[in-house]
C-alpha cells in the first residue's frame, strides 16, 4: 500500500508514518513557541496566526496518525477535524472555536480580508483567548496520538 493509502493492518505501518506525524507536532511546537515569543514583543497578529497554524499542524498530525493519509491542503480548521472527529474527542465548544480560529490564517496576513491593518485588528485579550483555547485542544490531539503509539 502507498504511503497515505489506509492500513487496515498495524504492523504494515512504517517509519516514514511515524516520523511524518513526529514533523508535524515538532512544526506544531515550533508555531506554538513564534506565538508565544511574539506575545511578549506584542506582535499580536502574529501570535494569531501562529497559533491557527499550530492547530492546523496538529489537526494534520492526527489524520496521518489516526487515518492513515495525507491531510488535506486546507486551513480551515473544522474540515481537518471533521477527518478526526469519531477518534479525536474534543467538545462542542472546542469545535465551534475551531471555526472561530479558521479565518485568522488570512486575516492575520492580508489587508484585503482583514477589516483593517492585521497588526491593528488583534489585541493581547484576544490572542490570550486565542491561546488559551487552543493549548487544550492541542494537548487533545497529542494525547490521542500518542494512545495511538504513532
Amino acid at each position: 500500500m502507498t504511503r497515505y493509502g489506509k492500513v487496515s493492518d498495524p504492523s504494515k505501518r512504517g517509519p516514514p508514518l511515524r516520523d511524518e506525524v513526529k514533523l508535524w507536532l515538532a512544526d506544531s511546537d515550533d508555531s506554538m513557541k513564534v506565538a508565544r515569543d511574539n506575545l511578549s514583543l506584542g506582535n499580536y497578529h502574529v501570535v494569531a496566526f501562529y497559533t491557527h497554524q499550530a492547530v492546523e499542524k496538529a489537526l494534520k498530525a492526527a489524520i496521518v496518525a489516526l487515518e492513515h493519509k495525507a491531510p488535506p491542503k486546507t486551513h480551515r480548521l473544522r474540515l481537518l477535524y471533521s477527518e478526526v472527529a469519531a477518534e479525536v474527542p474534543l467538545t462542542a465548544e472546542q469545535a465551534r472555536f475551531l471555526g472561530e480560529l479558521t479565518p485568522v490564517a488570512r486575516r492575520a496576513r492580508y489587508v484585503d480580508v482583514a477589516p483593517g491593518l492585521p497588526s491593528e485588528i488583534y489585541t493581547k485579550e484576544i490572542v490570550d483567548q486565542y491561546m488559551e483555547k487552543a493549548l487544550p485542544i492541542i494537548d487533545t490531539i497529542k494525547a490521542r496520538i500518542a494512545a495511538e503509539g504513532a
